[in-house]
């Protein structure tokens, strides 16, 4: 405790000295491919971005200057939904496919990880993953949560219900926080899960909510934000007193991800919704910095904060790549910071 006590006041520091940062929106252009839903989620090394692939054939990989499609021989729609990278090598979480996706960061060999378990339809949405490689992703149409253990490259599952219950769930985001706990964010009418990654006990808290949230952050206050993709506001869960609630309604963000910047403030990764938010935790305070066209749905999902603070957003339909770049910055985020509260899986 006294270690993450000691990294908290150091992202607080953090965050304070870079309040006054501002982040400029701007299209990356991407070379054309016929997917539908692209990539959805996506993770980096200090260098490069990884896409993880939804409907598209092949992982993203992107640098300025230096774009990639890396064929997984796969098709179909909906297959990985959000990822993370450990050991050295990039996993796609699976949505509809019964496989888990991986990919040596060295090599770029893609190969994938058998599973006990066969479902038919979409059966879980992204997820997170511990530091020892246990990856947690929640129900979506199933009853349980999917843990995937990568070391021994074997899954299990922790059953929400009784047996005498029939029952499904359906969550659509998820965040671990620095002290090892996992919350997951339920669509519509359901309520929030806390999981403890140590013992595997959980418990849902606070009232049942409509969020539809697939990604959060921890504010500077301690409190877990998340952009709504398809309900007005802002998903608040607050760690201290186990609630939840949705904060300014009076914006519908349409967002596919929530991103920090190095000024602390949250940035939504335009989905559905037109525009880019500007959530600042510190004054509790909402803007818009950017806007897009309304043309298309589902325009990008996911993305990352590179460790120069730049996040990018990759391309669902839309066909460039979308950055956020901190005007005037030119550093790097500490890494132990950046592990615990920049990087995601989403």
């Amino acid at each position: 405790m006294a270690n993450y006590d000691k990294l908290r006041d150091k992202y607080k520091e953090y965050i304070y000295q870079n309040q006054n940062v501002e982040y400029e929106m701007s299209i990356k252009p991407l070379p054309s491919v016929p997917a539908v839903h692209k990539w959805v989620g996506a993770q980096c090394t200090p260098y490069r971005l990884y896409g993880i692939p939804n409907d598209m054939n092949a992982v993203l990989t992107y640098a300025p200057g230096d774009v990639k499609f890396l064929d997984t021989g796969e098709s179909g729609l909906f297959k990985w939904t959000g990822g993370c990278i450990w050991n050295s090598f990039l996993y796609g979480f699976p949505r509809t496919s019964n496989y888990l996706l991986k990919m040596s960061l060295d090599t770029e060999k893609i190969e994938y990880v058998e599973p006990q378990y066969k479902y038919l339809q979409e059966h879980h949405y992204g997820g997170i993953c511990t530091k020892e490689g246990i990856v947690y992703q929640p129900p979506r149409n199933s009853d349980h949560i999917l843990v995937w253990d990568l070391k021994s490259e074997k899954e299990r599952r922790i059953y929400l219900r009784q047996k005498s219950e029939n029952r499904v769930f359906r969550y659509c985001g998820s965040i671990i926080t620095p002290h090892g706990t996992a919350y997951f964010l339920p669509e519509s009418g359901g309520r929030v899960i806390k999981l403890d990654t140590e013992t595997e006990k959980w418990n849902f808290i606070g009232e049942e909510i409509n969020a539809m949230v697939f990604d959060a952050k921890i504010g500077v206050d301690g409190c877990i934000y998340g952009y709504s993709a398809y309900c007005p506001g802002i998903l608040k869960i607050n760690i201290r007193t186990d609630s939840a609630e949705m904060i300014h309604e009076e914006i519908k963000p349409g967002a596919y991800g929530t991103k920090l910047g190095v000024n602390g403030h949250m940035y939504s990764i335009p989905g559905d919704g037109d525009s880019v938010w500007d959530y600042n935790p510190l004054t509790d305070s909402v803007k818009c910095i950017g806007k897009l066209s309304k043309t298309l749905r589902a325009k990008y999902a996911g993305g990352a904060t590179m460790r120069n603070g730049d996040i990018y957003a990759v391309p669902a339909q839309e066909q460039g790549m979308l950055q956020l770049k901190a005007s005037g910055w030119d550093s790097q985020i500490p890494e132990d910071i950046y592990e615990e509260y920049f990087s995601d899986c989403y």
